[in-house]
């Protein structure tokens, strides 16, 4: 809590041995603490990172963003974070720089000006992050740029694996979460 409320400290020494305003302040104290504490959570909810549950909601209303039942306050926090920091009007560059610091070493940027294509190239390092990324350069990409986006958890890297190996997963889990590779036991397992 921000601040202890102790009305009777307001009082001049003298007027605090009355018995009669020091217990009417007294009965005071708790309805300025539930002001102070709802002044507290309203600060807090200014900011993604301190927001509450009724704060995430109220940035994903505002920002036009759809949870799915599923999603973390951390994963819904990162979704407006990156909403917000998506500034226009975008160059080659910054969207570069953008994507960098989003994904890290994980995405590979490509532009083909005489085609006017976008190719972007990402290890899955956030679960469901190729329909974030593909929102995203939605977003920001002029109409006439063909975006060309791939999830590099794609055959090429399942390939060596059989058909029972990756049978206890589903096709969405093979698309959309990072794989994590025990070769000492040749075993799959998804990264949460």
């Amino acid at each position: 809590m921000i601040r202890e409320v102790d009305l009777v400290s307001y009082l001049p020494p003298y007027m605090q041995t009355y018995k009669e305003p020091v217990a009417a302040l007294e009965a005071e104290n708790p309805e300025f603490d539930l002001i102070w504490k709802a002044v507290e959570k309203i600060h807090y909810n200014r900011f993604v990172l301190s927001a509450d549950e009724y704060g995430i909601s109220r940035f994903e209303k505002m920002l036009g963003i759809f949870p799915s039942v599923s999603d973390t306050p951390e994963l819904r926090k990162e979704r407006i974070l990156i909403r917000i920091n998506e500034q226009l009007p975008f160059t080659l560059k910054s969207l570069i720089n953008y994507l960098l610091a989003i994904f890290g070493d994980n995405i590979v940027i490509n532009l083909d000006v005489d085609r006017y294509t976008l190719t972007v190239r990402s290890k899955m390092s956030i679960k469901n992050a190729a329909s974030d990324i593909a929102a995203m350069l939605m977003r920001v990409c002029p109409e006439n740029i063909v975006i060309d986006l791939q999830i590099l958890n794609t055959h090429q890297h399942l390939s060596e694996f059989t058909h029972g190996n990756l049978s206890g997963f589903t096709h969405e889990q093979l698309r959309s979460e990072e794989i994590k590779v025990n070769r000492s036991f040749f075993r799959l397992t998804l990264e949460s």
